[in-house]
């Protein structure tokens, strides 16, 4: 039952982080540290919660707790939990996994050696209507699935986009939008238990 032995977190990123750290003593976790490199926003929640804080990373790992959740930023996710499974940690990567398929072999290689459980979060499969759609299909009213479209789009005005990523060098504004692919595959692998065979991405520019 969650909450009788509660599993002891660790959580790297005070800002996505904080809003999964929410759930733990719900789901049978507990949070013992934090770790980011915005000192003030760190030093705050660490105080509101009442955890250990960390600006780094190795002195993070070096903690007493079993598992890490990662909510850091997206192309930053496979070399933390590479460092985090040599540390000993189960790893939580809350999307993406990885940012090549260099570092994508690098984490599964980390994960085979290291006997420890690694978990690729991704929340769409969890929406009401994808709930849905996977009680359709599981009693056999929606048929069998061989080919599919989907798109992921954020239709926010201006300001929304601008405080989503900040700067010049935010992720978001450099990474390759097919990168993105979680909110688009998850939803269909959790609705028909399938896996993709082949899979084409591309981007439809925005017409003014």
């Amino acid at each position: 039952m969650a909450g009788e032995h509660p599993i002891p977190v660790g959580v790297v990123g005070t800002g996505r982080g904080l809003s999964l750290a929410a759930l733990f003593e719900a789901t049978g976790f507990e949070l013992r540290a934090l770790c980011d490199v915005e000192g003030a926003p760190l030093e705050a929640a660490g105080a509101r919660l009442g955890v250990a804080t960390y600006t780094n990373f190795d002195r993070f790992l070096d903690h007493d707790f079993d598992a890490v959740v990662l909510a850091n930023f997206f192309h930053e996710h496979a070399p933390f939990a590479i460092r985090a499974l040599a540390a000993g940690k189960h790893v939580m990567s809350e999307t993406a996994a990885c940012h090549t398929l260099g570092e994508g072999v690098a984490l599964i290689e980390a994960v085979e050696r290291s006997g420890l459980v690694y978990s690729f979060a991704e929340n769409y499969p969890y929406m009401a209507y994808n709930q849905e759609m996977r009680r359709f299909f599981r009693a056999g009213r929606v048929g069998e699935f061989r080919y599919g479209e989907g798109e992921y789009v954020h239709p926010d005005p201006a300001e929304v986009k601008l405080a989503r990523s900040p700067g010049f060098d935010h992720w978001r504004n450099w990474i390759p939008a097919t990168y993105y692919c979680t909110h688009s595959l998850a939803p269909v692998m959790f609705i028909t238990g399938t896996r993709p065979v082949k899979v084409n991405g591309f981007v439809v520019p925005r017409l003014r």
